[in-house]
């Protein structure tokens, strides 16, 4: 979308700021503790399930050196060291990046080829922004009642705006289909609520 579709509601006069709004995807880091001539048979296992794969780039991991500490117990099969006897062993942190739908196939990867009777691994969430703009992030000049912007859309008040704050400064518009990921990105902008247009639809949505 373009400026221009934000003209619709508010006047050039009105908008003190505009900047693109871009959406954030919720990505996983995918992190396990592997012998040091075991890490590239693991990166490259973990990569057939689509982890490490960073836009033109496949195979994209993060090697750290460390010695891992394990004591086997008597009915433990341990790859290295000894049952009843603390074992150091020189080992590499992997860390993978990976899609939320990828998860669990890079998992099951992992613990059929990692060679520790146990594998060690962790999981984390962290969220990564889209590359192409999904609308603008609006600044007013002064606060806009509700009333007023659902007058300029040709609609009544919706009840859901009613109660609480009456007014808003900041407004995120959009021409993409509202998910949940929208909607939270959209929070992260520090907007009162995002307006949806496409065409003569008009939706709001408090955030």
């Amino acid at each position: 979308m373009t400026i221009n579709t934000a003209k619709k509601v508010f006047s050039k006069e009105e908008i003190s700021s505009a900047e693109k709004f871009y959406a954030f995807l919720e990505k996983k880091k995918l992190i396990t503790f592997v012998p040091e001539h075991f890490a590239e048979k693991i990166m490259k296992e973990l990569s057939k399930t689509g982890a490490g794969s960073i836009g033109n780039y496949s195979m994209c991991s993060f090697r750290t050196k460390g010695t891992g500490t394990f004591l086997p117990g008597k009915m433990a099969e341990p790859f290295y060291g000894s049952k009843n006897k603390l074992s150091h062993e020189n080992e590499i942190k992997l860390e993978m990046e990976c899609n939320v739908s990828d998860l669990n196939e890079a998992i099951n990867s992992l613990l059929k080829h990692h060679p520790y009777e146990e594998a060690v691994y962790e999981i984390y969430t962290f969220m990564k922004r889209e590359k192409t703009p999904s609308g603008f992030c609006i600044s007013l000049k002064k606060r806009l009642r509700y009333s007023e912007l659902f007058r300029r859309m040709n609609r009544g008040i919706d009840e859901d705006f009613e109660n609480g704050r009456d007014s808003f400064k900041k407004i995120v518009i959009t021409d993409t289909d509202v998910t949940d990921t929208v909607t939270e990105s959209a929070k992260f902008t520090g907007s009162d609520c995002l307006l949806y247009i496409s065409k003569s639809i008009y939706k709001l949505y408090k955030l």
